[in-house]
């Protein structure tokens, strides 16, 4: 077609429009040329034709580059790797904290103490229930003692004869006497005797009594306490967990903005993308007939873009992270 069959500049802008939108400047600037070319004659379109595609390809490839990295930003993932290392690390750091701390665990020796202990204690309380046993025997012997003790008084016994018949013999009066005074050497005896027995007991518990006490304060001393670098240890292993858990946090919510700012550069990518196929359509036209109706099937045309798309991968699973139970007697 000649010049002056060209479509005007407004009619060409107007066909590259993709549904209302405005034209990229870089894809506004190569439809200008192409307009311009357009009204070239036939002779001279092809090489103007051909330099103006090979611009375009440049474009596309550009484009193509663009949604390749917009893509790579999106699968880099290395920030997850990040938060997992440091875990490890954390998690390591928190373990060698234990590395090479005086401390005794004191369980078995105070275990074996208490152990004793309660033989001691269980021994003395044996010993005492013995002691208060006889110390009843005692009371009782000695009671029956006190009932024919006249020992303050005792020539109340013998000098005077109220309580002796009047009519038996002297030898019997006398008979009685010895028999009484037999008697109360007998039950002073078993008095003197049981009380010495629940003396000497009571002597033997308070032995005992004092070795078991001693033995609980031993014990008191030996009374097991957490390894401080256990604690330490283990609030450092929290600590990581609690910090793994944010860095992934942040981790998700880099990627989550990495994957909208990538999908706003596809959709516009994708315009362009769709501009340049259209003027290359228009470029092939051009050179060869310039039909207005074949300008316009390149405009209505649809060109797949789904190359442009942004695939976002899942975020990786966690990994575990337990700090374990925490150690006895820690806070």
């Amino acid at each position: 077609p000649s010049a002056a069959s060209a479509p005007s500049h407004e009619a060409f802008t107007a066909l590259l429009r993709v549904k209302g939108k405005p034209l990229d400047p870089m894809v506004s600037s190569l439809a200008a040329m192409a307009e311009s070319i357009s009204k070239q004659e036939p002779s001279a379109r092809e090489q103007s034709v051909n330099s103006i595609k090979t611009l375009l390809q440049g474009l596309l490839d550009s484009i193509t580059s663009q949604h390749s990295i917009a893509q790579k930003s999106v699968t880099n993932q290395s920030t997850f790797d990040s938060c997992n290392a440091q875990k490890l690390t954390d998690l390591a750091n928190a373990e060698n904290i234990k590395i090479g701390v005086n401390w005794t665990d004191t369980t078995d020796a105070y275990n074996t103490c208490q152990a004793e202990f309660q033989a001691m204690n269980s021994t003395f309380t044996s010993c005492y229930q013995q002691e208060e046993m006889l110390r009843v025997a005692a009371t009782a012997r000695c009671e029956y003692f006190a009932s024919v003790d006249r020992s303050s008084n005792f020539q109340s016994w013998f000098c005077h004869e109220d309580d002796f018949p009047a009519s038996s013999s002297y030898e019997a009066y006398l008979q009685r006497n010895i028999e009484m005074l037999a008697d109360f050497r007998n039950r002073r005896a078993n008095c003197s005797n049981a009380t010495a027995a629940q003396s000497s007991k009571m002597l033997e518990c308070t032995g005992y009594q004092q070795q078991a006490s001693a033995k609980e304060v031993m014990c008191a001393h030996l009374t097991p306490y957490a390894n401080p670098a256990d604690c330490s240890s283990y609030e450092a292993k929290k600590q990581a967990c609690i910090s793994y858990s944010h860095c992934r946090t942040q981790a998700q919510h880099e990627s989550s903005s990495a994957a909208a700012t990538a999908d706003q550069l596809a959709e516009s990518l994708k315009v362009q993308w769709e501009g340049l196929k259209r003027i290359e359509c228009l470029l092939d036209v051009i050179s060869k007939s310039g039909d207005a109706a074949a300008m316009e099937a390149c405009v209505a045309a649809s060109h797949d873009t789904s190359a442009l798309n942004i695939v976002v991968p899942a975020a990786p699973t966690a990994q575990p992270c337990d700090a374990g139970v925490a150690p006895a007697g820690c806070a």
